[in-house]
């Protein structure tokens, strides 16, 4: 079931006021296109999972198609895939349901659910990947074919441990190289030797690895990245049984493909003393490709009222930083005393031209205002980059709060924008239907759009677009603090951009109208406003 669309732009600003407050808050709605599809009976969402790519390489039914792949539930367990045009979400060529654990539909007893992809050299073929806990841990290969009625199909099934079902309810994470699909890595929780890891290089498979001096280690995530040399490398992170404890260790991925070997010993290079213990999954990610090599993890503190990012940004030679992102320490509202927040997740990314943002998101609730909220923090955790205090994902509320909200409830696709699917940042999260039925959100955050992006020539309260709706023209007027060239573009919802103007201008304030708009299609469009060629504001408006 493929639900609901998140972005940059699908994140919306958020805001809530508190009269103790130090800074009021504004909600603002989300831009993004989110779909929702199939509702399945699920009893508790042990872990969430999507991975999103382009796939130009094998001779699908409808050509070159984006990919989008999300898997979610325990016990009555699901992964979705879905077909779309290259560059346009909006338009489904397929979706449908993956049958794994030796045919069983929807991955019914499957728990911690994670997709991933890579490409197989020997057959020329995409695989679409499957790891979750099922009597042991496994993962299921699938084939992209040419068929138009059932283009993913089962290839096989590598068992990553021993067939036995005292493995229930230890963590399984899996992260994929969204440039070029060449590599795969998986990392997991077996209970009598520690944390296990394994690779996958071109369809090649490495040996099961023991991670050394990590018994005992619980609850472990993965992060997969390159340098343009290119080297690619490992992040796993992971904490005690106590949970008030947790390591970051890194790795060269040339390790786990030792044909010899059969123990990894990563070099570890942070450890996070805790007061009390995490009450989340751990998530973690970096950029795709990224010489420096930074990484951002998420949890939340045993009271579940703070979400924590900790940190490195390497490019600056600070130590590993922790930032309470929901407790007004990145200049935003603090909501930690009024809200619960659950199941944290984040993305290290890149919107292009080298600029980094960390996204982060969860679930807050107080019992009336109930949904998934977010923000997006610079790399090196100093401040905001969204213009608001918290950013809002699109129909991500209920009237009530969620059963079983300590279950990891969100999860944002961990490939950069340079390589997704149409720069999208895709995002999934569940909502609770009836006391045994989920349905899942699927989420497309257009990469690029800077409507939160803290302004520095341009006054936004003194941008006024009319009419909306509008029909043949849109008029609007833009407050220059320094002189400058002023662009509008007018893109739909897929990131096309249909209409574009452009002019010089001193300081003042100057009028602009975009005509010759009659013959766009009704819909979702979003205007932009870039002054110097930096974009400085984004608004919705509707064509009639």
């Amino acid at each position: 079931m493929i639900s609901k669309l998140f972005s940059t732009t699908a994140l919306s600003l958020l805001a809530m006021s508190g009269s103790y407050f130090a800074a009021a808050q504004t909600f603002v709605p989300p831009v993004a296109h989110e779909q929702a599809y199939n509702n399945w009976d699920i009893y508790q969402s042990k872990d969430i999972s999507c991975f999103s790519f382009q796939d130009r390489i094998t001779n699908t039914a409808w050509g070159d198609v984006d990919v989008y792949l999300a898997a979610f539930g325990s016990g009555f367990g699901e992964v979705t895939v879905q077909f779309t045009s290259p560059a346009d979400p909006t338009n489904v060529l397929y979706h449908g349901n993956l049958s794994g654990l030796q045919g069983n539909y929807n991955y019914q007893d499957g728990s911690y659910l994670q997709v991933g992809a890579v490409y197989n050299e020997s057959t020329g073929r995409v695989q679409v990947l499957v790891a979750y806990q099922w009597a042991g841990f496994k993962v299921d290969i699938f084939d992209i074919t040419n068929s138009s009625t059932d283009p993913v199909v089962y290839n096989s099934t590598i068992n990553l441990t021993n067939q036995t079902l005292s493995f229930f309810d230890h963590r399984i994470r899996m992260d994929s190289d969204s440039k070029d699909l060449s590599r795969v890595a998986i990392v997991w929780d077996n209970p009598t030797v520690g944390l296990q890891t394994i690779g996958c290089e071109y369809g090649n498979w490495g040996n099961i690895m023991d991670i050394d001096n990590t018994y005992g280690a619980v609850g472990p995530d993965i992060a997969l990245s390159h340098t343009t040399t290119p080297e690619h490398y490992l992040h796993y992170v992971y904490h005690d049984a106590s949970g008030t404890v947790i390591s970051k260790s890194i790795m060269a991925f040339a390790d786990l493909m030792d044909p010899f070997a059969t123990m990894v010993t990563p070099s570890v290079e942070d450890i996070n003393f805790l007061s009390t213990p995490v009450n989340s999954n751990l998530v973690i990610d970096s950029k795709d490709e990224d010489d420096s090599k930074s990484w951002a993890y998420t949890y939340t503190d045993q009271n579940a009222s703070e979400v924590f990012v900790r940190l490195v940004e390497n490019n600056s030679g600070t130590p590993p930083t922790t930032v309470g992102v929901n407790t007004g320490a990145l200049g935003n509202a603090s909501i930690n005393s009024q809200y619960n927040a659950y199941s944290p997740s984040l993305n290290y990314g890149s919107r292009g031209a080298k600029e980094d943002e960390i996204t982060v998101g969860w679930y807050n609730t107080d019992g009336s205002y109930n949904g998934y909220i977010g923000l997006i923090m610079s790399p090196d955790g100093s401040a905001l980059i969204s213009d608001a205090d918290y950013l809002e994902m699109p129909n991500a509320f209920t009237a009530a709060p969620y059963p079983n909200t300590a279950s990891s409830g969100i999860a944002f696709s961990k490939a950069d924008a340079d390589h997704t699917a149409n720069r999208h940042l895709y995002t999934v999260y569940y909502d609770r239907v009836t006391s045994y039925s989920d349905q899942l959100h699927h989420a497309y955050h257009l990469r690029g759009f800077t409507a939160f992006k803290e302004n520095k020539k341009m006054e936004p309260a003194r941008l006024t677009i009319y009419p909306n709706p509008f029909s043949d023209v849109l008029n609007t007027a833009v407050t220059l603090k320094e002189a400058g060239s002023v662009r509008l573009d007018l893109i739909d919802i897929a990131g096309r951009v249909v209409k574009q103007q452009e002019f010089k201008a001193e300081t003042g304030t100057y009028p602009v109208q975009m005509s010759g708009l009659g013959t766009i299609v009704p819909g979702t469009y979003f205007l932009k406003t870039s002054i110097a060629g930096k974009s400085i504001n984004t608004q919705t408006v509707i064509k009639k």
